[in-house]
C-alpha cells in the first residue's frame, strides 16, 4: 500500500524552505525509491515509486487520492475529481461511492486537507513544525527532519494500551503526533484544524431489524475479495483451519485467480495443530499449501532484533512466532502480497451472548428461541428472557482475581473507541460487534509481513463491515451458533469439515510452554524495563506472573506478548527521540 509523505507552510518561510529543502534532499538521495508529485514554495508531496496515486484539480488546488481505491457500481474516479466543485463534497462520494486502502488529500496556498479511507487500513499521521504541517503514511524517516518541539512518548497513552489494546489503531502513543482519523475530513490552516465526521459506523445500523439474505452476503464478500486480488494477483494466502480463511480461499481459488501458495503454521499439540482443516480447505479451493511448525522454544534478544517500529506498536499486527517467517516465506517466492482471514469473526459474528435476544428481530414470542440461544451462549432461558424484554444488562465487569493478575498498574483504563463513535442506544449485541470490528482493526498495524509485502485483510473491506453493521446479529448468528448466515452462504464453496466445525484451535499450550522456557529472558528484560521504570508495569504482579508453574497454570500468554513487543517500542523510540534531540 502506497506510502507517502506531505508537507505544507507558508510560502514566503525560511522554516517552510528549509523542512522542504531537507525532505527533497532525501527524496533525491533515495535512489528513485520515491518520486516527486508536486513541489512548490511551501508545498510538497511524494510518493513511493511505484505508489498507486489519483491526480486532478479542483477550485485551483490540487488533489491527490493515493492507494487502493475501488469503485462500487458505475463509479469513475478521474470523473469525480473532474468534476469536484470542493474537497468536503468530494471526500463525501468517496466515503460513499468507494472503497479500499486511500488517502485522499488537497494541498491549497492556505494549507492541506486529508480524508482517510473510512476503516483506516493505512496508517495517516500529523505533526506540526511551528507553521509547517506534515502529513505522512509512517513518521520515518520524515519525523528527525521535522520534529514537533514537544515530540515525546505518551506513557498514560502506554498503559491504556496495555490495559487494552482494542484501540491500538487509535491515538498513537507519542505526544506531538496525532493519527488523522478514519472517515474523517480533516483541515490544517496555519494553527488551526478542523474535522468534519463523514462516515461513522452506527450510520449503517437503522436498529428496525435489517435482515441480510445469504445471498447478499455471498455476493459482497466476493466482490470485496476479488477487487483486493485483482489488484495484487501474485500473492499467498493464510490457511488457519478455521472458517474466515476458508472464505477466503474459497472465493480467491474458486473464483479462477492465481494464488502461488496457502500457508499454515501449527504447534506440537492437538488444540494448536489444524492442519486436518487447512489440508480440506486446500484441496477443495485447488490451492497448494505449505505447513510450517512453530517449535516451542525460548525467547530471546534475537527474537525481537529489527521489530519493526511504527508510530505505534505492532499489538494487534506483530507476532514473535510466525510474523518474521511469513516475511522470510513471501520474500523467497516473490509473491506481493499476503491475504488472511482477520475480522471475520467480528464482521460475521462468532461471539456467543445471550445479549442477541435485545436485538429487534429476535421472536420473542418463539419458545425456541430462547432455547437455542440459551443452549449456544450457555446461559439460562431466564437469562435470554432478561435480554429480550429488558434489553439492558449489568455490564461485565472483571472479576478482583483476574484483574489481580494483570501487570498493569490500577490507574489505568480502556479509553473508549474513536472510530466507533457514539454507540449509546444501540442493542448490546451490535454495540459489542461495532466494538470488536474497531479493536480487528489493530491488523493494520506495524509487522514483519508489512514491511515486506502487502497485507490483505479483505475480510474488513469498507462494503463488507457496512453490510454487517446494517445486519442484526440475530440474523448473522440465527440465535444458535456462530457465523450462521455466513455458513449458509458459503455452503456450497467451502469444505463441509469447516462448515460443521464446532470449536477452534488455540495456541494456549504453544504460547505457555514457550514463555515458561523463556522466564529468565523475560525477567531480565520486563523488571529492568522502561515500563516498569516509568510505573506502567507493577512489578510485584508481574514478577509473580514470570514464573514457570504460573505460566503453565495461567492463560496470560497476550498481556506477556503485548508488554513484551511495547517494552520494545518504548524503548527504540527513546533512543529515536535521543538522537533527535
Amino acid at each position: 500500500m502506497t506510502a507517502f509523505v506531505a508537507l505544507s507552510g507558508p510560502q514566503n518561510s525560511d522554516r517552510s524552505a528549509r523542512i522542504a529543502d531537507n525532505v527533497q534532499a532525501y527524496l533525491n538521495a533515495s535512489n528513485g525509491r520515491w518520486r516527486t508529485l508536486l513541489a512548490d514554495p511551501g508545498r510538497l508531496i511524494a510518493v513511493a515509486k511505484d505508489g498507486r496515486v489519483k491526480m486532478g484539480m479542483t477550485e485551483g488546488c490540487s488533489i491527490f487520492v493515493i492507494g487502493d481505491i475501488f469503485p462500487r457500481t458505475g463509479q469513475n474516479l478521474e470523473r469525480l475529481i473532474s468534476e469536484a466543485t470542493g474537497f468536503g463534497m468530494f471526500c463525501a462520494k468517496l466515503a460513499a461511492d468507494f472503497w479500499g486502502s486511500y488517502t485522499a488529500i488537497q494541498l491549497a496556498p492556505d494549507g492541506i486537507s486529508v480524508f482517510r479511507d473510512p476503516i483506516g487500513m493505512r496508517d495517516v499521521i500529523s505533526w506540526a513544525q511551528t507553521s509547517v504541517r506534515v502529513v505522512a503514511s509512517d513518521p520515518m524517516p520524515w519525523l528527525p527532519l521535522s520534529a514537533p518541539n514537544d515530540l515525546a512518548i505518551d506513557w498514560q497513552r502506554i498503559g491504556e494500551l496495555l490495559r487494552s489494546s482494542s484501540t491500538v489503531a487509535e491515538a498513537p502513543p507519542l505526544v506531538g503526533v496525532e493519527t488523522v482519523a478514519p472517515g474523517v475530513m480533516t483541515e490544517y490552516r496555519g494553527a488551526i484544524r478542523e474535522t468534519h465526521r463523514l462516515w461513522l459506523p452506527r450510520q449503517f445500523y437503522l436498529g428496525s431489524g435489517a435482515k441480510t439474505t445469504s445471498a447478499e452476503l455471498n455476493r459482497t464478500v466476493r466482490e470485496c475479495i476479488n477487487a483486493w486480488n485483482t489488484a495484487y494477483p501474485v500473492s499467498m494466502l493464510e490457511i488457519s483451519g478455521g472458517f474466515d480463511s476458508a472464505v477466503v480461499a474459497a472465493v480467491i481459488g474458486n473464483g479462477g485467480h492465481r494464488i502461488e501458495f496457502g500457508i499454515n503454521f501449527f504447534a506440537d499439540d492437538i488444540a494448536g495443530d489444524e492442519r486436518r482443516y487447512a489440508r480440506d480447505v486446500a484441496a477443495h479451493t485447488g490451492v497448494t499449501l505449505r505447513e510450517m511448525l512453530m517449535p516451542v522454544g525460548r525467547l530471546d534478544d534475537a527474537d525481537l532484533e529489527d521489530m519493526p517500529i511504527g508510530v505505534r506498536p505492532g499489538l494487534g499486527s506483530t507476532t514473535l512466532f510466525h510474523d518474521r517467517l511469513s516475511a522470510e516465506l513471501a520474500t523467497s517466492a516473490r509473491v506481493g502480497a499476503l491475504f488472511t482471514g482477520n475480522g471475520g469473526d467480528a464482521v460475521f459474528f462468532q461471539h456467543p451472548t445471550a445479549a442477541i435476544a435485545a436485538d429487534p428481530s429476535f421472536p420473542r414470542t418463539h419458545f425456541g428461541a430462547y432455547v437455542d440461544l440459551a443452549r449456544w451462549s450457555k446461559t439460562s432461558i431466564w437469562t435470554v428472557a432478561r435480554h429480550a424484554f429488558l434489553q439492558r444488562a449489568p455490564a461485565c465487569k472483571s472479576s478482583d482475581t483476574a484483574m489481580s493478575r494483570l501487570p498493569i498498574n490500577a490507574r489505568f483504563r480502556e479509553p473508549p473507541s474513536s472510530w466507533a463513535g457514539n454507540v449509546d442506544g444501540i442493542p448490546p449485541a451490535k454495540k459489542a460487534q461495532i466494538l470488536a470490528i474497531a479493536g480487528d482493526r489493530g491488523a493494520f498495524g506495524p509487522s514483519w509481513r508489512r514491511r515486506s509485502l502487502t497485507v490483505i485483510h479483505p475480510l474488513l473491506s469498507q462494503p463488507l463491515v457496512e453490510l454487517a453493521i446494517a445486519t442484526d446479529t440475530f440474523h448473522l448468528t440465527q440465535g444458535r451458533r456462530d457465523r450462521a448466515l455466513a455458513r449458509e452462504a458459503f455452503a456450497d464453496d467451502v469444505p463441509i469439515s469447516t462448515i460443521q466445525r464446532r470449536g477452534k484451535g488455540s495456541l494456549s499450550s504453544f504460547f505457555g510452554r514457550s514463555l515458561a522456557a523463556s522466564v529468565p529472558f523475560l525477567r531480565s528484560y520486563l523488571l529492568d524495563g522502561l515500563l516498569v521504570r516509568h510505573g506502567i508495569l507493577d512489578p510485584v504482579r508481574l514478577g509473580a506472573m514470570l514464573d514457570r508453574d504460573f505460566l503453565m497454570r495461567f492463560d496470560c500468554y497476550a498481556k506477556i506478548l503485548s508488554a513484551l513487543i511495547m517494552e520494545y517500542w518504548v524503548r527504540a523510540w527513546t533512543e529515536r527521540l535521543e538522537a533527535m534531540a
